[in-house]
């Protein structure tokens, strides 16, 4: 027998059993996911600007593994630095 042939047998089948027994809806079960809560940082009350720095590449994989590592983006853990760098200032 084909495969072809194994196919058609096996939908054939299914067909048979469909139109003894319709399936019953919903045929699975719907759950709703559950709402994942970021990790952020609490972001200052100023407006946000955007802030470009050049880094050595070998410094941004760090940066990256541990974000990662965190589970936080990079944008929250590199204001998170630079929030207790200045916290004294």
């Amino acid at each position: 027998m084909a495969v072809d042939d194994k196919f058609k047998e096996r939908l054939g089948k299914l067909e048979t059993k469909l139109k003894k027994e319709p399936a019953e809806l919903p045929m699975q079960k719907v759950e709703p996911v559950q709402a994942v809560t970021p990790k952020t940082v609490k972001e200052p009350e100023d407006e946000i600007t955007q802030f470009n720095v050049k880094i050595p590449s070998s410094l941004m994989k760090k940066i990256k593994l541990k974000a990662v590592e965190q589970d936080i983006n990079i944008k929250d853990m590199v204001a998170q630095i630079l929030i207790e760098h200045f916290k004294n200032m």
